[in-house]
């Protein structure tokens, strides 16, 4: 009896002791649930994935596709070096162009309910937080919404619309609260504070800043939805809704856009997969924005470094014959898939060029297009270069860009590359300078710095600013890093005539 009872009494110091010994729950992964959304060879990627703003969304859509509802919950960094009083974010589908209606709520700061002001001619809100935010903290905003949808008459192949429905397509970027991007006097002297420019249909009127989403949509089963990000899950809610839910790596903004009559085919690039969606009767284009998108995705990552994301998509929108870049997809307008088929492999490879310089390397695009724009067209040369050979590559710059610049310039409308958008006379002085004039100034730099040079010039600002804000000033140095004095003599000939020379 005495050695059972010694025998159980060490079983039983065992089992306790192997209670106490057993090792820790593992810390949660805060790169989960937006790992799938990188190429597998970039999952193990080091990210600072706390340091990014992170969006959970659940939104459902009504059967007419007029009404959308959601709420959200968006965790806030303030990176510094300013304390925080107060959040804007901005919702851009009141802007004219988009013409939808984006109305508020509810707002919560960590779950105490705040009050919010409507600014910006109603394309933001700001927040004025219970305590200040300090550098290196965090908060947590809770915002309830609804958005009613603009459905656009002039249903025609010609219409531009970049928000709502038309020609039966439903396009629906930023139908959320978006954070505002901020500058501190530090980093932006002449413009610090909450952006709050209020853009146009010229040009690119969001701005934000590289940011992870999880989103949850109840959607019309009927429509088949093209989304920024990763799908992660598909559920069938009822005989007439299905529940999606995607999650993104660090990108600038979340795009739905949906269609009925969608058809798609996939191919895989480089470990990502691309896809092109189509209307029926424009098969033929399809399949070939499918195979120019993934030309130019080889293409560009063979120059610019590798395409972090598991996913591209190609779709057709309601854009005329041009474009919309959007993270991890690029809309072209239904005249590029009929009329217009002659400018899809450019168009094409410019959108998909953005995928860099826009949703990797951000700038202001209202106060400084020129940035991507000019890079990004300059980038549909490249392409045709690889692809085509160079000769077509210089054709391309003498009919498009040198001889706008030079009619331009004929006519006494030449202007500034530097300029925000708002500043140009017209829609043509504006293409002609941001997208000529631009592709022009990084063809300069190429000539300056030679070939080799100038590629890894082009790898290292894609890698140094990966998923940052560049000022001009930015370019501007890591163009020094390279050859000082030719930075500075082309920068006060294609930029300085705004400025004045460089001190």
């Amino acid at each position: 009896m005495c050695g059972l009872s010694v025998g159980l009494a060490w079983m039983l110091w065992l089992l306790l002791a192997g209670c106490a010994w057993s090792e820790p729950p593992p810390t949660p992964d805060p790169g989960e649930p937006f790992r799938p959304g990188l190429r597998a060879q970039d999952r193990s990627t080091a990210l600072a994935w706390e340091t990014f703003p992170r969006y959970d969304l659940d939104i459902r859509l009504a059967d007419d596709r007029r009404l959308l509802t959601g709420t959200g919950q968006i965790r806030v960094p303030n990176p510094g070096p300013d304390p925080w009083t107060s959040l804007v974010f901005r919702l851009y589908p009141n802007l004219d162009h988009y013409g939808g209606l984006l109305q508020v709520q509810s707002v919560a700061v960590d779950g105490h309910p705040v009050n919010f002001l409507y600014q910006a001619a109603d394309t933001a809100i700001r927040i004025e937080l219970p305590q200040v935010l300090l550098p290196g903290e965090q908060t947590t905003v809770q915002i309830g919404w609804s958005l009613a949808i603009p459905e656009w008459a002039d249903d025609t192949p010609a219409a531009y619309r970049l928000f709502g429905i038309s020609q039966g397509m439903t396009s629906l970027p930023l139908f959320y609260p978006s954070l505002a991007v901020y500058a501190s006097a530090e980093a932006d002297p002449a413009r610090p504070g909450w952006w709050m420019d209020v853009g146009t249909v010229r040009g690119d009127a969001a701005f934000n800043r590289a940011s992870l989403f999880v989103v949850t949509a109840t959607l019309p089963s009927l429509q088949v939805p093209v989304a920024s990000g990763r799908e992660l899950a598909r559920t069938p809610v009822d005989g007439y809704r299905t529940r999606y839910v995607w999650a993104t790596g660090p990108t600038r903004e979340f795009l739905l856009h949906l269609g009925k009559d969608f058809r798609s085919q996939s191919v895989e690039a480089y470990g990502t997969q691309v896809t092109s969606y189509w209307l029926p009767g424009q098969e033929s284009a399809g399949r070939a924005a499918l195979q120019y998108a993934a030309g130019a995705l080889r293409a560009l990552s063979d120059r610019f470094g590798p395409y972090p994301y598991s996913e591209l998509r190609v779709a057709v929108a309601p854009l005329s014959f041009r474009g919309m870049e959007y993270p991890q997809v690029l809309l072209l307008g239904t005249q590029l898939y009929d009329t217009a088929l002659d400018e899809l492999e450019l168009r094409t490879a410019h959108e998909v060029a953005h995928q860099w310089w826009y949703l990797l390397v951000h700038n202001d695009p209202v106060n400084h297009p020129w940035i991507d724009e000019g890079l990004a067209e300059y980038a549909s040369g490249i392409y045709l270069e690889v692809v085509h050979g160079r000769s077509e590559a210089e054709m391309l710059r003498r009919r498009r860009w040198e001889a706008v610049v030079e009619r331009l310039v004929a006519e006494g409308a030449d202007a500034p590359l530097d300029l925000p958008v708002d500043e140009y006379a017209s829609g043509a002085q504006y293409e002609a300078v941001v997208y000529g004039k631009g592709a022009l100034f990084y063809h300069a730099i190429r000539r300056a710095l030679g070939e080799e040079t100038f590629f890894a010039f082009l790898r290292e600002y894609a890698e140094t600013y990966r998923y940052a804000i560049v000022e001009p000033s930015d370019l501007l140095e890591m163009m020094r890093r390279y050859d000082p004095g030719a930075a500075d003599a082309l920068w006060r000939e294609w930029i300085g005539g705004r400025d004045g020379p460089i001190r």
